[in-house]
């Protein structure tokens, strides 16, 4: 039998956990459809460093799979050390991040949110 780590019940959890926030979340999600339909997006970029990449990566692949979306990852070191943000035009700009802290995250965001994206 395995041993039960902090991360085999962390994988364990999110079934619930997913569970959860989408009740929880249930308008925001509905407004953000909605959103999403409104302005006719057909791009995402996704923002997310270390761990929190392979969660991007992840939705990469469901966002381009169900919704036929074009999903890119953002390269937060554009921003943060080139200073070079692209541009995002109609995106929907995706941050995951565990803290929600992430300074290279948080400037891609502050950047699009400048720009007009989602």
């Amino acid at each position: 039998m395995l041993t039960q780590t902090h991360l085999y019940q962390e994988i364990h959890e999110q079934p619930t956990v997913l569970a959860t926030v989408l009740q929880q979340e249930k308008e925001t999600i509905g407004r953000l459809a909605a959103e999403i339909k409104q302005r006719d997006i057909h791009h995402v970029v996704i923002a997310a460093r270390g761990t929190s990449d392979n969660a991007g990566r992840y939705a990469q692949y469901l966002l381009g799979a169900i919704n036929g979306l074009t999903v890119t990852l953002s390269t937060p070191s554009l921003f943060s050390i080139y200073r070079q943000p692209p541009r995002f035009g109609n995106a929907l700009v995706l941050g995951i991040s565990q803290s929600g802290k992430s300074p290279d995250i948080v400037s891609v965001l502050a950047e699009a949110r400048r720009q007009g994206a989602l």
